[in-house]
């Protein structure tokens, strides 16, 4: 039985395979969306994740809906509305819930989970459980992962593991990088650029630190996460730097100010369960604050994740 769940495992894999995907990457076309009010839910699911600002953010034309603090917009991050592999994509993701959250030591719903993001990454309010935005957001999840095996889904994502280094990552260093390969786009004062310069109209590149940015208890606000999201991603659509330059960067952007959350040291009630790039104590060990912050890691015991 087991070597016929292996092979019917590796039949679907190579079926899905595209040349442009890893092995087993596979989404319906949402041209394939039915024309029902199902499906309507699932398209708007998209346009909120796509232009979350518009929709939720701190312009929205309805007041009651603003419920993003910044005018970032989830794509920002989960790129090409997480169907793109090893950048937070969500093929799959909806088959991995319900499932353990060391942030709140405890099972979580894909819902609630969503909130989180809403919280720290839009710095914003959790939408309520049963709201049309919600009921949305999760439709689309689950029809992009009607295609998918979990399996496939856990693997690419995430984002490419990067090799620790032996030394803290440099935040010095990393201004020297984002000077050379990133205010272009960024803008020197990391405020990014909005479209025709307006800010009620959302950006046209994201904010990477300052008031309208993610929160310092956003995951991307820890180093291991922000690295290798530079290295797997930037610069967009030519990523090009190496290890070293993603961690230095990476350490630029997490030494810059962004929005203060409260109560973070509510965070991780077993110790033993958070990041050990977690930049805020408390923590089970007696190492400070700048080392979890910056590294160096090699040889730390420890989380790596969300």
């Amino acid at each position: 039985m087991k070597h016929l769940i292996i092979i019917s495992i590796t039949a679907i894999l190579l079926f899905s395979c595209s040349k442009n995907e890893p092995l087993g990457w596979k989404y319906p076309d949402m041209n394939q969306v039915p024309k029902t009010p199902a499906g309507d839910m699932i398209k708007y699911g998209k346009e909120l994740i796509s232009h979350t600002n518009i929709h939720l953010g701190p312009y929205a034309e309805n007041p009651a809906r603003r419920f993003a603090g910044n005018n970032l917009v989830c794509s920002n991050c989960h790129i090409d509305a997480g169907t793109r592999p090893n950048t937070l994509g969500f093929v799959g993701t909806y088959l991995l819930y319900p499932a353990y959250s060391g942030r709140v030591d405890t099972i979580i719903s894909i819902r609630q989970r969503i909130n989180e993001c809403m919280v720290r990454s839009m710095n914003g309010r959790p939408l309520p459980f049963e709201s049309y935005e919600m009921n949305c957001l999760v439709a689309y999840y689950q029809w992009i992962s009607i295609d998918v095996i979990p399996q496939v889904g856990e693997k690419y994502d995430a984002l490419k593991k990067l090799k620790f280094m032996d030394r803290a990552a440099d935040p010095n260093l990393g201004r020297a990088v984002y000077n050379r390969k990133c205010n272009t786009c960024h803008a020197e004062n990391g405020a990014g650029a909005y479209l025709s310069g307006e800010m009620e109209k959302g950006f046209d590149i994201p904010s990477v630190w300052g008031i309208d940015s993610y929160n310092n208890g956003a995951g991307m606000y820890r180093l291991i996460t922000a690295a290798e999201f530079v290295k797997q991603k930037m610069p967009y659509y030519n990523a090009n730097l190496t290890d070293e330059e993603s961690w230095d960067v990476a350490a630029y952007l997490v030494s810059k100010p962004h929005p203060f959350m409260a109560g973070l040291e509510k965070d991780f009630p077993d110790l033993n369960e958070k990041p050990i790039d977690c930049p805020y104590p408390p923590y089970a060990d007696s190492l400070s604050v700048e080392r979890h912050k910056y590294g160096p890691f090699t040889g730390l015991k420890g989380k790596v994740g969300k």
